[in-house]
């Protein structure tokens, strides 16, 4: 009896670890660089993720359903020149499986983007964004004390046009999404170690920015990938 609760702590607590990963769907915004040569901007931005995870862990067939993520993150901006733009992004996220894990740390990371062809309304370009999560959590569950703590990295890589007709841009396009971790967890003093890695996983992604004035610009944006999708609003200042 004790070691069929025992793999089922196990079961339950590592399904809730390993899906954290798969959920960090980062907004990727217009794919152009929007910033003047020596320009800087900066912002905040909020993101929320949902999804379904699937696997297999200590044999057992494993399901966990509607698996959330938000993140906070400040960003600053600097326009290398009229054709590259980069962006460094600090915060924290918070994970919540809906059952036992309800856990956040520190989230951060940084982009470039590239214009890479221009015309009157519509410039085409590509951007490249690499961050880092991090969420621990412990708690008893069926009695037995368990804790874990989770590092991951995400990689997008995402084209598409960005349409700009008066306050209004529009945006969107295909995006790569690579996902490379690890979890170390602590069930009833028994440690476990798993690797967190994702195939490739291609999506899209579309949104659009609205120009308060010359300064101040609002976004919003919806991403998607087979199993999971994200959405986020932002609110930058150019100076």
């Amino acid at each position: 009896m004790r070691k069929s609760l025992y793999l089922l702590v196990v079961v339950v607590v590592l399904a809730g670890l390993c899906s954290s990963s798969a959920l960090a769907l980062t907004p990727i915004g217009p794919p152009v660089a929007t910033l003047d040569r020596g320009q800087f901007a900066a912002g905040f931005g909020y993101a929320h993720s949902k999804g379904d995870w699937e696997g297999h862990v200590l044999g057992f067939s494993i399901t966990a359903e509607d698996l959330e993520l938000d993140t906070y993150m400040a960003n600053l901006c600097f326009g290398l020149d009229e054709a590259v733009e980069l962006q460094i992004d600090l915060g924290a996220s918070r994970f919540d499986d809906g059952d036992i894990m309800n856990s956040g740390d520190f989230a951060g990371g940084f982009g470039v983007k590239a214009t890479l062809a221009k015309s009157d309304k519509i410039n085409w370009g590509a951007v490249f964004s690499m961050h880092w999560y991090e969420a621990s959590d412990s708690g008893v569950y069926l009695g037995m004390p368990w804790s874990e703590k989770d590092d991951w990295m995400e990689i997008q890589i995402a084209l598409g046009p960005s349409y700009k007709d008066g306050p209004c841009r529009l945006y969107g396009g295909p995006f790569l999404h690579l996902i490379d971790g690890d979890s170390e967890c602590t069930i009833d003093g028994i440690p476990f170690s798993i690797d967190i890695k994702e195939d490739s996983n291609f999506g899209g992604f579309v949104g659009a920015q609205f120009d308060l004035n010359d300064k101040t610009t609002l976004g919003i944006e919806y991403l998607f990938t087979g199993s999971d999708y994200g959405m986020g609003a932002s609110i930058r200042f150019a100076f």
